[in-house]
Formats: C-alpha cells, structure tokens, sequence
C-alpha cells in the first residue's frame, strides 16, 4: 500500500454509503418484501444494528493493530500458517462475492438495455474500468465516488418524486400484523448489505484524520439505514407486496413515469443508479482484494497484481451462476449467510481472538 495515499473520514463515509447501497437499491426491496411482507420499511431498521456492530470491530481491531489492514493483522493473531490457509480461504471468498456482484450487474444491463450484447463484454468492460480506478489507488477511488454521489441521489430523488401520484399509504396497512417475526427475517437479508461496512478496516490506515474515523463511521451506517428506508417505503406505498414478484422493483416502479405524453423512459435514469454504484462498490471491493492478496503474498504493491485479478474476476463472473434466476434465488437464501460468514463472523472471531491474546499477555 502507498504510504502517500491518504483519504479524509467523509471521504470514507461517503465511500461505504455508496458500496453498501450499490446494488441494495435495486436488489433488497424485492427480497425484503418477500419476507416481511407489508413491513418491509422496517427491516433496514433492525437490519442496521449489524453495520453498527462491523464498524465497532473493525475500529477496535485497528486500535490493537494501528497502521495495519485485515491480512496485516491476522497474522498476528492467528499465526503464521494458520493465517496464511485462512487468508486463502477468505481471498477465495471474496473472488467469489466480486464475481457475484459483477453477474449481478451484467445480467441487469443485457436483460433490461443491451439485449443483444453477450455478456462477458457487458462484465469485461465493467472489471477494466474498475481495474484502472484500482490502480489509481484508494484517493483516486474516493474522488470518483465524491464524484458520482450528488448524481446518484438525484436520480433516486427524482425516481421517488415522479412516482408519489401513484403511491397509496393503504399499502402499509395493516401495520405489524403478523408481528415483528416478519421484518426481524427480512433483516437477515438486509444485514448481508451492512455486514459490508467491515471493509473500513482496509481503509483505516489510509485516513489522515483517524481521530474522526468512528464518527463518520456511524453518520454513514445511519445514512444507508434512512436512504434503505426511503427507498422501501416508496416501493411499497406504490406497489405493495407485489414488490416480493419482481427481482427489480425500482426499475419497475420507473416504467410508470409518464409526464405530459413527452418525459418517459426514466428507466435510463435506474440504470445510471446502477452502472455508478456498482461502478464504487466493485472499486472498493476489487482493491480490498488486490490489497489483501499483495499482504498474503508479501509484496511491496498490490498495482503489479491488479489486471491478472481482474481477469479471475471476470472469469468468476461467468461461472458464479448459470442464469439471473439461479443467482437471484442465491442472493435472497443462503446468500446472505454466506456472506455473514465472511464478512461479520470471521472478523468478530478475529476479534474475540485478539482480544483473549490481549488479556493473557497482559495478565
């Protein structure tokens, strides 16, 4: 990692809001709905709890362990050969979710837009532009997404404006009728998004203010938690529990704007939302990757690795899933547990770990 590469705690707060709702905005509120139902406005609520919680961990794992990110670290607390199958194991899981996200992405764009473009090139091209933002380094990425956020919240805002003639408070009711057991199920779902936040602790020893690290923190989990909100609650007071059938309720809801016989077509606008968030998602995730393999491999930079990655990336992405449906049914089951494996109970264990080691050789 280049020392000379430093980002502000905004910057990463605005990073992380942008990667965790990438792909949540269009994906969650249809699995959400699958499963709380009327309720699902409150899953991202109970949901949150998780990202708070990632956050604490990898805040406290930086202050055992300043000036070092998630391979660094786990070195020191597993050992070295412990640590060096573990890190295997966890690069492999992350080859996996990049490869998922990047399927996710390209069957979105062939299905809906570009029909008679085959597939690879749609996540071909997605990868080689994120790998040249990768090389680029953690500033560069920063700034593209500080770029891109004013934009994204604007096109969401307009999408949730044009739609409020059609929305109806009905869809609510009845409020909580089956209980809370429905929205605490759907948000197992939603923490499969806020189990991402773990990721700051590859950006921890990047920032030049760490004092405010915990605090801006907190404003981004808290900003994804109302944005996830917002976004539920306009789906649901337009479609209601249809929602559950659709696999992109918002890109459904934005075939319904009409204006005056001449502003239509806003669809254009979700994919613009789309292409940008999975644009800052995969940059972030790809060069928590690359870093990670460069410290399991012991080298001095992660740039010389970035395109060979770039290319098993891709190669992923092909192999992840045989169909939308398939990865879709992925994602909204097992999915989320696989991915609270990796990204909540891995990183607590390391915690509970280092903590332990900690008391001992104090004592």
């Amino acid at each position: 990692m280049n020392a000379k590469e430093q980002i502000s705690s905004a910057q990463m707060a605005i990073l992380m809001y942008q990667t965790v709702l990438g792909t949540a905005i269009l994906l969650m509120p249809s699995a959400t709905t699958a499963l709380a139902g009327r309720d699902m406005w409150l899953t991202p609520v109970l949901g949150s709890i998780c990202g708070f919680v990632m956050v604490w961990v990898a805040y406290r794992l930086h202050q055992y362990y300043p000036d070092q990110s998630l391979f660094g670290y786990m070195e020191s607390i597993l050992g070295k050969y412990m640590s060096k199958i573990v890190g295997f194991v966890f690069l492999v899981f992350n080859l996996h979710i990049l490869g998922a996200t990047v399927r996710d992405y390209s069957e979105f764009i062939v299905s809906n837009f570009f029909k008679k473009t085959p597939l690879i090139v749609v996540a071909a091209s997605m990868v080689l532009v994120c790998a040249f933002a990768v090389r680029a380094g953690i500033e560069v990425i920063a700034r593209c997404v500080q770029l891109f956020i004013p934009v994204v919240l604007l096109l969401l805002l307009l999408t949730i404006f044009f739609i409020i003639p059609d929305m109806k408070l009905t869809n609510m009711l009845p409020f909580l009728e089956k209980g809370l057991v429905p929205p605490i199920k759907g948000s197992i779902i939603v923490q499969g998004w806020f189990c991402q936040f773990v990721l700051i602790s590859y950006l921890y020893p990047t920032l030049k203010d760490p004092h405010k690290a915990l605090k801006w923190a907190h404003i981004s989990v808290a900003a994804v938690t109302f944005t996830m909100v917002i976004m539920n609650l306009a789906i649901l007071l337009l479609m209601g529990t249809l929602a559950g059938r659709i696999i992109y309720p918002v890109l459904f809801a934005s075939r319904y704007i009409l204006l005056a016989d001449f502003f239509e077509h806003v669809e254009a606008m979700v994919m613009m939302i789309w292409v940008l968030g999975t644009f800052s998602k995969l940059s972030l995730f790809y060069y928590t990757f690359a870093v990670g393999a460069a410290d399991w491999l012991k080298l001095t930079s992660y740039r010389s690795i970035v395109l060979p990655l770039g290319f098993l990336i891709t190669v992923m992405s092909i192999w992840v899933s045989n169909n939308l449906q398939e990865l879709a049914h992925f994602i909204s089951t097992g999915g989320t547990f696989y991915i609270l494996t990796g990204f909540a109970v891995f990183p607590i264990l390391l915690w509970a770990i280092a903590s332990v080691r900690r008391r001992v050789s104090q004592s």
